[in-house]
């Protein structure tokens, strides 16, 4: 649980070494004498409430601390050193940026939370898409409104094919949502996406094409276009003429005034009437 307490020689044992064998503790070491330190100690308690872990402070100021000062060899204030299973697994010198210490500390403190966002976004990076739809099923009844298991849904029912799915949940978000631009691509990109999670791809021509696919959802939109104008040169049949059908839709998500569109239609066109 949380928590922001004054360590000294008496309470070290129970709050630090003893507490840090089910969680680590972050001492922080700072003076009433230095004008970094009060900022830097009200930001390190904020991030103790955020990520949850216990935060100790020691004042260098008090007399009766300097033995926990010279153990831990202070080299300047603020410092925070991190106890994990009763030994010092980081020191953190001086004073960070707020993104720079929150990255240091997310070594040792990961909430649940966290942990299960980031499982599931590993199971959809390795095309584990029955595995991560279950459990965001379940996530979801919990907490309908989250954007963030909203945004891995839809990915998660790309990869399975139901593209109809993923479109209905993504047509839903707005621009006030931080994911709004990765959804606004999906959505564009729909068909392209769906593509790119398929596992086994087989055929010469079918290969070429998924790779195209993944280079449009990367948005390097000029190296998309120009493979599936080989594929289409190559194979103008080939799928009901997916290579063209491809290169349309890319038109359209680009604009008809975008100098890629110009482009590669000009190029299409003299391919077409060859």
């Amino acid at each position: 649980m949380a928590k922001v307490v004054q360590i000294t020689a008496e309470n070290f044992e129970e709050e630090v070494i003893k507490a840090s064998e089910t969680r680590a503790v972050a001492i922080l070491f700072s003076s009433a004498e230095y004008p970094d330190c009060a900022p830097y100690s009200q930001l390190a308690g904020q991030l103790s409430t955020s990520m949850d872990f216990t935060l100790g402070v020691v004042s260098c100021d008090d007399r009766e601390n300097m033995r926990l000062i010279q153990m831990f060899r202070v080299q300047s204030v603020p410092e925070i050193h991190v106890v994990d299973k009763g030994q010092i697994a980081d020191v953190i010198q001086g004073v960070l940026p707020e993104a720079d210490l929150k990255k240091r500390l997310e070594k040792f403190y990961v909430s649940e939370e966290a942990r299960f966002q980031t499982a599931l976004e590993d199971a959809i990076a390795q095309k584990n898409f029955d595995q991560a739809l279950p459990m965001l099923d379940e996530a979801l009844a919990k907490n309908p409104n989250d954007k963030k298991l909203q945004l891995l849904w839809a990915k998660a029912n790309l990869g399975l094919g139901d593209t109809a799915k993923a479109k209905d949940i993504l047509s839903k978000f707005v621009e006030s949502d931080d994911q709004y631009r990765e959804a606004k691509s999906l959505l564009e990109l729909l068909d392209f996406h769906a593509e790119v999670a398929k596992k086994d791809v087989q055929g010469k021509e079918a290969i070429v094409y998924h790779e195209a696919c993944k280079l449009a959802c990367e948005e390097d939109f000029e190296s998309a276009l120009q493979a599936f104008l080989n594929l289409y040169v190559e194979a103008p049949e080939w799928n009901d003429g997916a290579a063209k059908k491809a290169m349309l839709t890319l038109f359209g998500v680009l604009g008809p005034k975008h100098e890629l569109t110009w482009k590669y239609r000009a190029k299409l066109n003299t391919m077409m009437f060859i």
